[in-house]
């Protein structure tokens, strides 16, 4: 046992360059999370993918959006921001229902086992297959998933599918930078990104979802956060507000990122 705290998180000051994929549970979650990291990977040049998963369906409780339109809202809002902040036009959308439970998960995807674990297990190897054809045709440098420790299931299940391929498909992942961001659960950060120069982009960025502006201040809570992680960022005299992201990595190899 080690005597002494973890391991002070490493800055990446130079993102690896070349082709990213972020993998979104729903729409927003892709700027919500590493969105600040994303605006600095476009301003290098690098060209930016991203899968969102889920459908976003339940999003709107309150009902203030016509049900029948609301999905193709959600999407319009992740393609615009996707398209105008970081230059992404290439936006795929698994349309997976949102928040499945023990409940109704045998009439939204029947002939799946009776057992609860099998069941499981198929419905990670089926996204963890969709999302393998993804990595395959875009063969991304760089790759950010929602870390594993997320509350929110559907996150939860995005992380189980990127870990099955990081396992599995080494051939596939093995030079990949695989990096774990946090939405609704904080993680313990073994990697932060300096997004200070970034983060009125990412904030005017995150106030186009006004779908879930309605909701929540996505802009605010966002703030906070990351003002928040940038206390662990190296200390360079008093200045303006700095702001970071902190994320996890999936590192077979060590200091894989």
């Amino acid at each position: 046992m080690a005597f002494g705290p973890p391991s002070m998180p490493r800055v990446l000051s130079a993102l690896p360059a070349g082709p990213v994929l972020v993998i979104a549970p729903h729409p927003d979650d892709e700027m919500v999370g590493p969105g600040g990291t994303l605006l600095r990977h476009a301003d290098q040049g690098d060209p930016i993918h991203a899968v969102i998963v889920f459908d976003g369906s339940l999003g709107d409780p309150e009902r203030y959006y016509e049900p029948r339109d609301y999905v193709a809202l959600r999407q319009a809002e992740s393609r615009g921001v996707l398209r105008d902040f970081l230059g992404c036009e290439d936006v795929v959308f698994f349309g997976f229902v949102d928040g499945v439970t023990e409940g109704n998960v045998d009439a939204i995807y029947p002939g799946l086992p009776s057992d609860p674990d099998e069941k499981r297990r198929v419905l990670i190897d089926g996204l963890a297959a969709r999302l393998e054809a993804e990595i395959e045709r875009v063969s991304p440098r760089s790759l950010y998933y929602p870390w594993i420790g997320e509350v929110h299931a559907d996150h939860w299940g995005c992380a189980a599918a990127v870990r099955q391929l990081a396992r599995n498909r080494r051939d596939l992942l093995g030079e990949v930078a695989l990096l774990g961001y946090e939405v609704w659960s904080t993680l313990l950060p073994e990697f932060l990104v300096d997004v200070s120069a970034v983060f009125a982009r990412k904030r005017e960025a995150i106030a186009r979802y006004v779908s879930q502006g309605r909701y929540v201040d996505l802009a605010g809570v966002v703030a906070g956060m990351n003002r928040y992680r940038a206390m662990l960022l190296p200390y360079v005299g008093p200045g303006g507000e700095r702001h970071a992201e902190a994320f996890v990595g999936l590192h077979p190899e060590e200091d894989r990122p």
